[in-house]
């Protein structure tokens, strides 16, 4: 599965050009749950988050090709457009002020300032978006009990409780844990190559 990703860079060279449509279609797909899940946890309302979505990827359109990754990284960039995008909407709605000042003023894309407390947020809620999305594809390879096994010692279980709890040997729950992380490592690793161009 990971093997067949091309990379990140690659696909956002591709998407700049305006005639590339299956690299266009593949950079959105990449890349609007994120902004969904980024614009849903920000406040904005649930009526108007695919609005402010297609805003975002309409952005994007526009200022891909004077994306400089050696300013900033990829994730970095689409956070200050997806931050000035909802602080947009929240200025227009009025009724949303004090989320403007929780996530401070607009962030001009481009401005070399230290990152606030909203791109932290965001950077943080990237790592974990993520490794969903790698263990989504996980459990796309595993049968049976491996991907439950590794969740539920991801929850807190010990080994002894979660052989308790599904009736494997402690000795294959050690094992399937072990299995899966590898898995999810390399996932995580493919999805980094294709999210985030080198720097």
């Amino acid at each position: 599965m990971f093997e067949e990703k091309q990379t990140s860079y690659t696909l956002l060279q591709r998407a700049c050009d305006l005639h590339d449509e299956q690299a266009w279609v593949e950079f959105s797909n990449h890349y609007r749950r994120f902004i969904y899940y980024i614009l849903n946890q920000m406040g904005v309302d649930a009526a108007d988050i695919e609005d402010i979505s297609q805003q975002v990827l309409i952005l994007l359109t526009r200022d891909l090709e004077r994306y400089d990754r050696s300013k900033a990284r990829f994730r970095t960039w689409l956070s200050m457009v997806i931050r000035n995008a909802a602080l947009t909407y929240f200025r227009t709605k009025n009724r949303h002020l004090k989320r403007i000042h929780a996530f401070g003023e607009e962030f001009e894309i481009g401005r070399e300032d230290l990152p606030s407390e909203i791109d932290q947020w965001i950077e943080a809620e990237w790592e974990e978006y993520v490794v969903e999305v790698a263990l989504e594809r996980v459990r796309d390879v595993f049968k049976g009990q491996a991907v439950t096994v590794f969740e539920m010692g991801m929850d807190g279980l010990s080994a002894a409780e979660v052989a308790d709890k599904t009736g494997l040997s402690v000795a294959s729950v050690y094992t399937l844990r072990k299995r899966v992380k590898k898995r999810l490592f390399l996932e995580v690793r493919a999805l980094v190559a294709e999210l985030e161009p080198p720097e």
